[in-house]
């Protein structure tokens, strides 16, 4: 082989091993570069403001009757007459159930005979007073028995009314516990009786809420049983907590409406206030964190992970405390962020 030929392939070698440096060079570079890249995380996120937040306090319970009253006999006896159904609408006072009252009704009029005997004597008493003509206490025995003879006549005129079982109040008859011709005991459960012109709800409040109730606090009460939602007003807020618990009761009331009944599961949203200089973020943007609530603000350019305590939640925003205004607080790719990740921040 000539000397100009050996030359030759050697530069020829020489070349394509450098082209081929530079190629693993370029290549390893492009690796860094991309690795680089791959760690600085694209993000979404806005700058925090103060913005009115309404406190809405959510709570379930139980739908109950205004009134709501177990009617028992007041005297015993034989049941003559159920003069209601289950479900009847009855009106205060009306007559629901009468015992056989026929002895009652007698010693009642006897009672009345000798009620009026007593008052003419006592007239006649008190005539022969005026003239003198009998003594002090002559004159007050027939003024006692004069009262003995009204308080008996009391009595036995309150036995037989006694004897007809009567309405309260206006509601609905909702259980009949006996049935005609059942003896009944003075004091013996006869009817259930509920008022449903008006309804009410009664929850429990925790401590930390229950400072931001009134009595006249609006409300919504959704019942799921017939998929709608009814307004409601606080009526009474307890001023003692629950023994036992940190939570306080809350009364509200609601109109009757079609198909509301005494019973009912229900959930009360209670309007706690408006707070306008509150700090709201997106549902979106807290993160649990081992028992904590969370978010991701960016400092620096790197993500800064901060605990913030909750303080009410309306829909997808949330009032929080522990970030400050002007904070740039991440929204969307928060879940990948780790303390002090690099980010790539576009804003909202």
């Amino acid at each position: 082989m000539s000397r100009k030929r050996i030359i030759t392939l050697s530069v020829a070698v020489f070349i394509i091993a450098g082209l081929t440096s530079i190629k693993l060079l370029n290549e390893a570079h492009g690796d860094v570069a991309n690795n680089a890249y791959s760690n600085v995380i694209p993000v979404s996120g806005f700058i925090l403001e103060t913005q009115p937040f309404a406190t809405v306090i959510e709570e379930s319970g139980t739908l109950e009757g205004r009134h709501e009253a177990i009617l028992s006999a007041e005297t015993g006896g034989q049941i003559e007459q159920i003069l209601v159904e289950v479900g009847d609408v009855v009106r205060k006072g009306q007559p629901l159930l009468k015992l056989d009252d026929a002895i009652l009704e007698l010693e009642s009029e006897r009672a009345l005979i000798a009620f009026d005997k007593a008052k003419l004597d006592f007239d006649r008493v008190e005539k022969l007073y005026n003239e003198k003509s009998i003594s002090q206490s002559d004159y007050e025995g027939a003024r006692l028995s004069l009262k003995a003879a009204e308080v008996q006549y009391r009595y036995a005129k309150k036995m037989y009314d006694d004897a007809t079982i009567r309405a309260p109040f206006n509601g609905t008859i909702t259980a009949k516990l006996t049935e005609v011709g059942q003896m009944i005991d003075r004091g013996q459960p006869a009817f259930q009786i509920v008022d449903v012109e008006q309804l009410k709800m009664q929850v429990t409040v925790s401590e930390t809420d229950v400072h931001l109730l009134m009595p006249g606090a609006t409300a919504m009460i959704y019942v799921q049983a017939l998929n709608d939602s009814f307004p409601a007003v606080v009526t009474s807020v307890g001023s003692r907590a629950t023994q036992g618990a940190r939570t306080f009761p809350v009364e509200l009331t609601l109109d009757a409406a079609d198909g509301l009944k005494s019973g009912m599961f229900a959930r009360a949203y209670i309007a706690a206030g408006v707070d306008s200089t509150s700090l709201i973020v997106p549902r979106a943007a807290t993160l649990p964190d081992v028992g904590r609530t969370v978010v991701f603000r960016t400092k620096n350019g790197k993500a800064d992970k901060v605990a913030v305590r909750v303080r009410g939640m309306a829909g997808d925003q949330v009032s929080v405390e522990g970030i400050a205004v002007g904070d740039t607080i991440i929204v969307t790719g928060n879940q990948l962020l780790s303390q002090g990740s690099e980010l790539s921040l576009t804003l909202q």
